[in-house]
Protein backbone atom coordinates (compact mmCIF):
# COMPACT_ATOMS: atom_id res chain seq x y z
CA UNK A 1 0.00 0.00 0.00
CA UNK A 2 2.97 2.67 1.09
CA UNK A 3 4.35 1.75 -2.33
CA UNK A 4 1.59 2.63 -4.08
CA UNK A 5 0.79 5.98 -2.31
CA UNK A 6 4.55 6.68 -3.30
CA UNK A 7 4.53 5.88 -7.31
CA UNK A 8 1.49 7.65 -7.15
CA UNK A 9 2.88 10.81 -5.68
CA UNK A 10 5.97 10.39 -8.24
CA UNK A 11 3.51 10.34 -11.09
CA UNK A 12 1.42 13.37 -10.11
CA UNK A 13 4.56 15.55 -9.89
CA UNK A 14 6.31 14.23 -13.04
CA UNK A 15 2.61 15.52 -14.36
CA UNK A 16 2.88 18.58 -13.12
CA UNK A 17 6.06 19.17 -14.58
CA UNK A 18 5.70 17.82 -17.87
CA UNK A 19 3.44 19.71 -18.74
CA UNK A 20 5.61 22.92 -17.56
CA UNK A 21 8.58 21.56 -19.72
CA UNK A 22 6.15 21.21 -22.93
CA UNK A 23 5.12 24.50 -23.30
CA UNK A 24 8.28 26.45 -21.58
CA UNK A 25 10.29 28.80 -23.87
CA UNK A 26 13.56 28.16 -25.23
CA UNK A 27 16.58 30.28 -23.62
CA UNK A 28 18.32 31.56 -26.82
CA UNK A 29 16.90 34.98 -27.01
CA UNK A 30 15.99 36.77 -30.62
CA UNK A 31 18.01 39.18 -31.68
CA UNK A 32 15.26 41.72 -32.50
CA UNK A 33 13.67 40.67 -29.11
CA UNK A 34 17.18 41.62 -27.29
CA UNK A 35 16.81 44.72 -29.10
CA UNK A 36 13.56 46.07 -28.28
CA UNK A 37 14.24 44.88 -24.42
CA UNK A 38 17.67 46.86 -23.80
CA UNK A 39 16.13 49.82 -25.86
CA UNK A 40 17.27 52.95 -23.90
CA UNK A 41 15.38 56.20 -23.84
CA UNK A 42 17.81 59.23 -24.30
CA UNK A 43 16.30 62.35 -22.02
CA UNK A 44 17.84 65.85 -22.95
CA UNK A 45 17.49 68.66 -20.42
CA UNK A 46 19.24 72.22 -19.25
CA UNK A 47 20.06 73.50 -15.42
CA UNK A 48 20.56 76.73 -14.67
CA UNK A 49 23.15 77.11 -11.70
CA UNK A 50 21.30 79.66 -9.61
CA UNK A 51 23.03 79.05 -6.57
CA UNK A 52 25.71 82.16 -6.45
CA UNK A 53 28.54 79.45 -6.32
CA UNK A 54 30.62 76.86 -8.46
CA UNK A 55 28.04 73.64 -7.78
CA UNK A 56 30.03 70.34 -8.82
CA UNK A 57 27.33 67.57 -9.89
CA UNK A 58 27.91 63.61 -10.96
CA UNK A 59 25.67 63.62 -14.01
CA UNK A 60 25.00 59.61 -14.89
CA UNK A 61 28.96 58.83 -15.08
CA UNK A 62 29.82 62.29 -15.49
CA UNK A 63 31.24 64.50 -13.51
CA UNK A 64 30.84 68.01 -14.04
CA UNK A 65 31.31 71.82 -12.70
CA UNK A 66 28.57 74.05 -13.18
CA UNK A 67 29.42 77.93 -13.35
CA UNK A 68 26.86 80.31 -11.43
CA UNK A 69 24.18 82.19 -13.42
CA UNK A 70 25.31 79.51 -16.55
CA UNK A 71 23.45 77.26 -18.35
CA UNK A 72 24.42 73.82 -19.23
CA UNK A 73 22.64 70.82 -21.45
CA UNK A 74 22.39 67.22 -20.46
CA UNK A 75 21.55 64.09 -22.44
CA UNK A 76 21.27 61.33 -19.81
CA UNK A 77 19.56 57.86 -20.28
CA UNK A 78 16.34 57.60 -18.99
CA UNK A 79 16.64 56.46 -15.24
CA UNK A 80 20.12 58.38 -14.31
CA UNK A 81 20.16 60.85 -11.86
CA UNK A 82 22.13 63.87 -11.00
CA UNK A 83 23.51 64.14 -8.10
CA UNK A 84 25.29 67.70 -6.17
CA UNK A 85 29.08 66.47 -5.15
CA UNK A 86 29.56 69.92 -3.56
CA UNK A 87 27.54 71.63 -0.58
CA UNK A 88 25.80 74.61 -1.14
CA UNK A 89 23.52 76.54 0.70
CA UNK A 90 20.51 74.72 -1.31
CA UNK A 91 22.21 71.54 -1.94
CA UNK A 92 23.34 68.89 0.40
CA UNK A 93 26.49 66.57 -0.84
CA UNK A 94 24.95 63.53 -2.57
CA UNK A 95 21.54 65.21 -2.66
CA UNK A 96 19.51 63.91 -5.68
CA UNK A 97 18.93 67.01 -7.76
CA UNK A 98 17.12 65.38 -11.40
CA UNK A 99 15.62 62.34 -11.54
Amino acid sequence: MKRNSVVGAVVVVAAMFAGQAAYARPLAISPTGARAMFKSKVVNFKITNGTGAQLTVKAGKNTLMLEPGKSTDFRLASGDEVVAKTRTKQYDEGQVLVT
